[in-house]
C-alpha cells in the first residue's frame, strides 16, 4: 500500500491490494513538513521526515475494502507483521510508514 500526499490535496491510498508493503509518498520537498503535518493531522501523524504513523481506521476507510472479508484477513495479517517489527501504535492505532520525498 501506498498513502500518497500532496500540499493541500487530501491523502489518498494506492495499491490496496499490496499489503507486503507500506509507504508514505509525498509530492513535496521536506521542508513543506510542518504545513502537512498540520493539515493531515488525524490521518497521519509525522515522526520526523523519516517515518510517519498512518491511522488504521483510515487506511481500512480509505481502502474502498472493509466488505471484503479476504482483505480484512489479509489487512489483519499485515498490521501482526507489522507489529512484530515494532511498526504499530496503540493509541490511536497506526502503521508506521518509512516517508518518500518526491518534491524538489
Amino acid at each position: 500500500m501506498e498513502v500518497h500526499v500532496a500540499p493541500g490535496q487530501a491523502a489518498r491510498l494506492t495499491e490496496v491490494e499490496d499489503l507486503r508493503r507500506f509507504s508514505v509518498i509525498v509530492a513535496a520537498a521536506p521542508d513543506a513538513l510542518p504545513a502537512l503535518a498540520e493539515a493531515l493531522r488525524g490521518v497521519i501523524d509525522f515522526q520526523g521526515a523519516e517515518h510517519a504513523w498512518v491511522s488504521v481506521d483510515w487506511l481500512i476507510e480509505a481502502s474502498g475494502r472493509s466488505g471484503s472479508a479476504t482483505w480484512r484477513k489479509d489487512f489483519a495479517a499485515m498490521t501482526a507483521y507489522a507489529e512484530s517489527k515494532g511498526w504499530t501504535r496503540a493509541e490511536p492505532a497506526a502503521l508506521r510508514g518509512h516517508v518518500v520525498w518526491q518534491g524538489g
